[in-house]
């Protein structure tokens, strides 16, 4: 039932029940109350059957200062060697939909003493030249990493988060940090920035020449472009030679730096260059095959400024591979990135896997696969979605509860006789209360009957959520049974339903809660009665 039915059944059929329930009652309890627009319509969007990519360009001129005020005419994308029409076009600085995240990685290596205390007054520069709603974490490295500072856009959290910075000493442990800071930006939106403040050095990694010749920076890579992360290097003196880790850089699209001694100089014109990028956009078909790594090059028609930009992407089809082989890697983090991913490829092998996450010991992955299943509307995993309405981890249940949503009447059928199963039991199992409160934010007349015998059931809890459900629900087929429902020996049902009804009937319940107050035991309920009955 669509909510424009719900509202014009909900509008009609109120004041006729309480008029028959209660004779002699209606012409003094005034209209019931509704929304100001009897009649609502409910849309759905879906997913366009083209797949969208988006990349952030940092343009320069000859001094190495950032460039603004460029049209879109200007830039030039080819992919694979081809042009490429731009969707989407403009400066980041405006689209406040795309927040910028930095993540501060600072070197506490023995070889970095001499920058430790200069990196408070960095940060604080590189704050101030943010936008409202960006953000900057600090963390410190050597043997392994420590966040400082998490995610904040206040000066005053940024200083007391850096008092304990401590000493520089041990060893580096750089692409590893890098590796492991990316856990704590993957999930952030908008534009995503890794500033690493290192001589380069890594101790933990053999030097391996070319990034691709080394399996795991390969890794790092491919984990940086899938989350969209671009990471920068600032080497603190003159430059010294380790070219893994600058191709390392440019492949993000970042760049390499060095501050001649001012890091707190360098920060604020960072910030700067920040404000300074732009998007650029286009869709491409997720069917298609060929090629699997697309490279990019975006120019410009002048000589004198030079772009800098990721060196290409992966396809979705082209991922698919290297993202079931993630699904089943040890560390959670890939697991959580190659599920979301593969929530957003529509084939048998990405449904597959992503059925099979669910029963991942991360519950990370577990909520990234139901999302992922939702958006592909997977309508077997019906099931095991009201399953995971038990599941010990409350960011599971919740989108256990969302993909239900998602699925709207197609779950209804499922949810209802999930509901109906458990209603006799004393003790009703975590999956019943929540199919409950799913039935109750669906919308759908089919959802009163179950939820009916529900809050007939034996268990207190599982009449509570089916009060609480049918008073979500918003329909008048639920006024008969919590009107029964104010009777119920469990004082949190009978406030429970005091309130469903209040809220479905509105004035018109007045009568209802008048003589439930007057028979009424419980200290708390009455004190919820009488609240109900002063709202106008």
């Amino acid at each position: 039932m669509t909510r424009m039915r719900r509202s014009a059944e909900r509008a009609g059929a109120v004041f006729a029940f309480l008029l028959s329930a209660f004779p002699g009652s209606g012409a003094a309890a005034g209209e019931p109350r509704h929304s100001g627009n009897a009649y609502q319509e409910s849309v759905r969007v879906v997913d366009r059957p083209w797949e969208r990519i988006g990349v952030t360009v940092t343009v320069t001129d000859r001094d190495g200062k950032p460039v603004r005020g460029l049209g879109c005419d200007e830039f030039r994308l080819l992919e694979n060697g081809a042009p490429v029409d731009l969707a989407e076009c403009g400066a980041e600085e405006g689209r406040s939909e795309r927040p910028l995240s930095v993540a501060v990685l600072l070197d506490l290596s023995q070889s970095m003493g001499s920058q430790v205390r200069k990196v408070e007054e960095a940060a604080r520069a590189l704050l101030a030249q943010m936008r409202p709603g960006d953000e900057i974490l600090v963390a410190k490295f050597s043997d392994q990493v420590t966040v400082l500072q998490p995610f904040t856009g206040e000066g005053d959290e940024l200083t007391r988060g850096l008092k304990s910075i401590g000493r520089a000493r041990g060893g580096t442990a750089l692409f590893q940090s890098i590796a492991s800071t990316l856990k704590d930006v993957r999930s952030r939106r908008g534009r995503k920035i890794i500033l690493v403040v290192s001589d380069g050095n890594d101790n933990a990694l053999e030097r391996a020449g070319h990034v691709t010749q080394s399996l795991y920076m390969q890794d790092l890579l491919r984990l940086c472009l899938r989350t969209q992360t671009v990471v920068y290097g600032i080497r603190p003196g003159m430059p010294s030679s380790w070219q893994s880790f600058e191709d390392f850089v440019q492949a993000t699209g970042g760049r390499m730096l060095y501050t001649g001694g001012d890091l707190e100089r360098l920060f604020a014109r960072l910030g700067e260059e920040f404000r300074s990028q732009y998007y650029l956009a286009w869709d491409i078909d997720p069917k298609d095959v060929a090629p699997g790594w697309r490279r990019l090059r975006v120019s410009l028609a002048r000589p004198d400024l030079t772009v800098h930009a990721i060196d290409g992407y992966f396809t979705p089809r082209a991922r698919l591979e290297s993202l079931l082989h993630d699904l089943d890697d040890r560390e959670e983090g890939m697991r959580q990135d190659a599920a979301y991913d593969l929530g957003f490829i529509d084939d048998p092998r990405a449904r597959l896997a992503l059925r099979a996450a669910l029963e991942d010991r991360d519950a990370g992955v577990r909520r990234l696969a139901l999302e992922g299943l939702a958006r592909l509307r997977e309508g077997e995993v019906l099931p095991e979605a009201i399953a995971a309405l038990a599941d010990g981890t409350a960011e599971v249940r919740d989108a256990a509860a969302e993909a239900l949503a998602v699925f709207g009447g197609e779950a209804i059928d499922p949810l209802c006789a999930a509901v109906a199963a458990g209603a006799d039991k004393r003790r009703p199992k975590p999956a019943l209360l929540g199919a409950a409160a799913v039935l109750g934010s669906v919308g759908d007349d089919r959802a009163i009957e179950p939820l009916m015998a529900l809050l007939r059931s034996p268990a207190p809890a599982a009449r509570l959520a089916a009060a609480r459900a049918l008073r979500a629900l918003g329909l008048a087929g639920g006024l008969a049974p919590l009107r029964e429902a104010l009777q119920d020996p469990a004082p949190e049902v009978r406030q429970a339903a005091a309130e469903g009804l209040a809220g479905l009937a509105g004035a018109a319940a007045r009568p209802v809660l008048e003589a439930r107050l007057q028979a009424e035991t419980d200290a708390t309920v009455k004190a919820a009665l009488l609240q109900l009955l002063r709202q106008p």
